[in-house]
């Protein structure tokens, strides 16, 4: 960074970018859960190859659903500690002038 950069932390912002993925996580969730009751009465009608490519392609959308919520929980995570390190860091700076 150079001299005359600043970095500017704005908590409530971050904050705000915590519960938005969280919200997003929650309505990923719900949303592919109410797609697998909607298509459940039709798929249990397949059988035979039909049943088996749907399965097939069914495991692997689980898998990257999966593999998507655990990135973003990573994101809140990390997003969440960063805005708690910056807060201590901020207070400690604080009570240098007290």
């Amino acid at each position: 960074m150079r001299n005359d950069e600043v970095l500017v932390v704005r908590f409530g912002q971050m904050q705000q970018a915590s519960a938005d993925i969280q919200k997003a996580l929650n309505t990923l969730g719900a949303q592919l859960d109410q797609l697998e009751r909607d298509a459940a009465p039709l798929v249990a009608k397949w059988d035979g190859e039909a049943s088996q490519a749907y399965q097939i392609r069914q495991d692997r959308w689980r898998t990257s659903s999966a593999e998507l919520r655990a990135m973003l929980r990573e994101i809140k995570v990390a997003l969440d500690d960063s805005a708690a390190d910056y807060l201590a860091t901020d207070r400690r700076a604080a009570e240098l002038f007290s």
